[in-house]
């Protein structure tokens, strides 16, 4: 029964990845961060560095091609021929840092930083904090969206 759901948070996640645009043109610019803790999901997009552990399972994906991605800790990884990568049974560490990438991670005990410009989404039960405010993770809906952009620089 838990394969099944996660297979459908997986379904519903990578759909939305597909619509959810990373920064658009009248969004502000600039560099923000994000810290999170919690259970459930977390997809993060953009341009910068995310720092994460936790354990279940992790999703990463380079869309250009120049990331740096260092996954420490246990886990099966395999690749897609669409570039993602996945750890399953992820308890561990990450980090990856680039111009266009896309990290999710499914699990509990997820602890999260991240710094640049992108967006987040966050389902399930946990507190983020950010320069634009504080607040708790949904579990309903489309989740908790923060944005990863400060002021103009």
């Amino acid at each position: 029964m838990l394969k099944k759901v996660l297979t459908l948070v997986v379904v519903v996640v990578v759909a939305t990845l597909a619509v959810v645009p990373v920064v658009g043109a009248q969004e502000p610019q600039g560099k923000g961060s994000l810290t999170a803790q919690g259970d459930g999901v977390a997809i993060l997009r953009g341009r910068g560095t995310i720092d994460l552990s936790g354990n279940g399972t992790l999703w990463i994906r380079d869309a250009a091609g120049d990331a740096v991605i260092e996954v420490t800790g246990s886990g099966q990884k395999k690749e897609f021929s669409d570039g993602w990568l996945q750890y399953a049974g992820f308890h561990g560490e990450a980090h990856v840092e680039g111009s266009r990438i896309a990290v999710i991670v499914a699990g509990v005990d997820i602890d999260l930083t991240a710094e640049g410009r992108g967006l987040a989404r966050l389902w399930g039960h946990g507190s983020y904090q950010s320069p634009a405010g504080d607040g708790k993770w949904k579990a309903t809906g489309v989740g908790a969206r923060v944005r990863l952009a400060g002021p103009p620089e």
